[in-house]
């Protein structure tokens, strides 16, 4: 009886070990992964040779025990990309139906000449179960302004110092200002400037004399009438 006893107890303890990797790898095909892909572009404008194209971020978990990336830290897992145009990719596993609040947020420091997406997406994970009892993931990602976005991208822009343009000259400045010069247009020349007034007095001083000779031919006339 006691053999017995034993073989029973083999053969219970035997068929434990053996369920125990059934129910893991069961509960491995009930997993799914939601992947989120997190997009970061910066624009330029007049770029300079160091421009640090780096965004730091935030992904919080807005419920309490529910999937996480690794290494968390109060519900908060931090990371950062670096690029001109970079992205990656949050992956979270879920077993079993229910739904997943989170939020996800850029925490980059205020810099001169950069400014920083300042969105907040607020995401809803909806995981179902179909007719087959897979489990099947809904995504929605808002950011309080009541659209939906299908993409979860952060764009940044930095802008350079702006490059002065040469003022143009103005006109009549092309030769100097200086008080120096011999030119009949240099500001301070002891010439006097010629105005035409010369012309004006001839003109006047020729009728006068014109005038004169007239009347005095009137009156030689006036004479040799008379004498007659």
């Amino acid at each position: 009886m006691r053999k017995n006893k034993r073989v029973l107890v083999f053969i219970g303890l035997l068929f434990g070990f053996l369920c125990i990797p059934a129910r893991w790898v069961l509960a491995a095909s009930d997993m799914i992964e939601v992947p989120l892909m997190v997009k970061q572009n910066f624009e330029v404008k007049n770029p300079e040779k160091e421009i640090l194209f780096i965004g730091n971020y935030e992904f919080r978990a807005l419920d309490e025990n529910i999937p996480m990336p690794e290494e968390i830290k109060e519900n908060k897992w931090s990371f950062s990309l670096s690029g001109e145009q970079a992205e990656t990719t949050i992956s979270l596993q879920f077993s079993h139906e229910g739904t997943y609040h989170y939020q996800l947020l850029q925490t980059s420091k205020d810099k001169e000449r950069y400014e920083y997406d300042r969105s907040c997406y607020n995401i809803t994970i909806y995981i179902k179960t179909d007719a087959d009892g897979k489990l099947i993931p809904q995504v929605i990602a808002e950011k309080g302004d009541g659209k939906k976005y299908g993409d979860l991208q952060f764009q940044n822009y930095y802008q350079g110092e702006d490059t002065e343009m040469p003022q143009p000259s103005k006109p009549g400045n092309s030769g100097g200002t200086s008080n120096s010069g011999g030119g009949s247009n240099t500001i301070g020349s002891n010439k006097p400037v010629k105005t035409g007034d010369t012309t004006q007095i001839m003109a006047y001083v020729l009728v006068a004399i014109s005038a004169l000779f007239l009347f005095a031919m009137l009156i030689c006339f006036r004479k040799h009438r008379q004498e007659k």
